[in-house]
């Protein structure tokens, strides 16, 4: 395998990588257009040998977390990785237009139309499979601007090898897959059936064989950094605004089993504080830690608990610090859904909390806000509570799930942006501009007296760890 490294846009995204495994034929050059504010992108190619390389693997050793994006055949590389390398701090586990069964007649491409493409290998040929990988003329012009520059000979090889190689296909390896619908390379409904039992999530989405990565990233990944700085801005407007959030909140507390201990409580996502303060004023809180992104000054008003801590830092690379069965509950409110892989950061929880402790958590599922997302251009997934249900990691017994949708109404859309914004959960990212918002505002759904809703979706979850 061969990689090459992008220089990072700033230096926070130093800390974290997305691990891009390339698809047959490729080099770095098809993507060096991709850009997620505080990740910095490493491509890997050449399947010719499917040893990784060890310079890499002393490079993600220094890395705070590893999103693992795969592309076509370079899933089955990417899964090799992932198996070999338990140590390393990976969180998502995406894959795209790809399976574990790279020629397959059902789960992958079929035979014979591999062993077609392999016999008949030619610049011409090449150029024609190029073209049914971008789907359209335009496309096809774009990406020729990016051309791999590897010769016919070492492509054949690399195919062969591709073809001979047999793969495991462990269930529960990957987060989420994505199947274009469009895909003429490998068939969307061979796709959907691998990922059927392979993936925790199977998304479909509009576009061809090479799909829009930015596009993807931006609904997959969560720029914390930006997270953050929205959240420092919102503090003073937060809890005057958020009121779905406040009703979650007290829900949230209402939920913890009255059996449950709790001399060591972890509290994810703190917030303002709100939750924090409803924590405290349990019994049986002995030791209560917080962690977030952004810690406010005013975390301590109101909480007259010697034995609060606080620690600012990405819960969920962080959890994987926390010693086994060290925690009696770990409680996170309206957090969750920021996170890059939720089935990792759920089974962290359950190997960080003792037998008998429990997981009392809130997250969002995908009607939420979806006034605003439905005419994004990038926007962002939340997982549904089936899914949710399906990331619980053997050992987790689920005593509680359930979910709710509840609307709040304002009399303009414009009034609706701007409650996102003082709540610090604004849908736009840093790739949308002012002309994104004005969009999002003319296209806006009303209801018939003429007001501005905004949903929310809550998804409760609790669970006792056997």
């Amino acid at each position: 395998m061969k990689f090459h490294i992008f220089p990072p846009q700033d230096s926070a995204s130093a800390s974290r990588t997305i691990l891009l495994f390339a698809g047959w034929g490729m080099d770095e050059k098809p993507f060096a257009r991709i850009n997620v504010q505080g990740y910095r992108l490493i491509v890997v190619w050449d399947y010719r040998d499917f040893t990784f390389p060890d310079a890499l693997t002393t490079e993600l050793e220094t890395a705070e977390e590893i999103v693992v994006l795969a592309w076509s055949f370079g899933v089955p590389a990417a899964t090799r990785f992932i198996l070999s390398n338990k140590n390393l701090p990976v969180t998502a586990t995406i894959a795209v237009n790809g399976t574990m069964h790279p020629v397959d007649d059902r789960l992958g491409i079929p035979e014979e139309i591999f062993r077609g493409t392999l016999d008949g290998l030619t610049e011409k040929s090449l150029s024609k499979f190029h073209l049914r990988m971008c789907g359209s003329s335009s496309a096809f012009r774009d990406f020729s601007a990016t051309l791999p520059q590897r010769p016919v000979d070492e492509l054949r090889e690399e195919l062969q090898t591709i073809g001979d190689a047999h793969f495991d296909a462990p269930e529960g390896l990957w987060d989420r897959a994505v199947v274009s619908l469009s895909d003429r390379i490998i068939p969307p409904d061979n796709q959907t059936e691998a990922w059927s039992s392979e993936a925790f999530e199977t998304i479909t989405v509009a576009g061809p064989h090479l799909p829009d990565f930015n596009m993807l990233l931006s609904m997959l990944l969560t720029e914390k950094g930006l997270v953050a700085e929205k959240f420092a801005r919102a503090e003073r407007t937060y809890d005057d605004n958020a009121l779905v959030q406040r009703d979650i909140a007290r829900h949230l507390v209402e939920l913890i089993p009255a059996n449950a201990h709790l001399t060591s409580t972890l509290e994810i996502g703190c917030g303002t504080g709100l939750t924090t303060r409803l924590l405290a004023q349990k019994d049986g809180i002995k030791s209560l830690e917080v962690w977030d992104l952004h810690i406010p000054a005013s975390i301590r008003e109101g909480i007259d608990h010697q034995e609060l801590t606080t620690r600012e830092c990405d819960a969920e690379t962080e959890i994987r610090k926390v010693p086994s069965e060290s925690l009696d509950l770990i409680f996170s409110a309206s957090t969750m859904q920021w996170f890059n892989s939720p089935a990792k950061f759920l089974r962290e929880c359950l190997r960080a909390l003792r037998p008998g402790g429990h997981a009392v958590i809130s997250t969002f599922g995908p009607s939420t806000m979806h006034e605003i997302n439905a005419s994004l251009p990038y926007r962002r997934h939340y997982p549904d509570i089936e899914a949710i249900a399906s990331m619980l990691p053997p050992g987790a017994t689920a005593i509680h799930l359930s979910t709710q949708t509840e609307a709040l109404l304002f009399p303009t859309p414009a009034e609706a942006l701007r409650h996102a914004k003082l709540t610090g959960v604004n849908a736009l990212s840093s790739h949308h501009s002012g002309a994104t918002a004005r969009s999002v505002i003319a296209a806006y759904p009303l209801t018939q007296q003429g007001e501005a809703p905004v949903t929310y979706q809550p998804i409760y979850l609790v669970f006792i760890k056997s």
